[in-house]
């Protein structure tokens, strides 16, 4: 049983060790712009107003 859950383990590595090694994009990449987007002010002389950044 032992032998068995190491040879699975030596087995499935390299596969992990590939998916690791992927580039992860996560939010904008460089030159992208940000689309608008909603926001709740909570301070200043907008104080309470939803206001819209473009």
């Amino acid at each position: 049983m032992r032998v068995s859950a190491v040879l699975c383990g030596v087995l499935l590595l390299p596969s992990a060790v590939v998916i690791a090694a992927e580039a992860v994009k996560s939010g904008l990449q460089v030159g992208e712009r940000c689309p608008p987007f909603q926001v709740l002010d909570i301070t200043g002389p907008n104080k309470g107003k939803q206001l819209c950044y473009v």
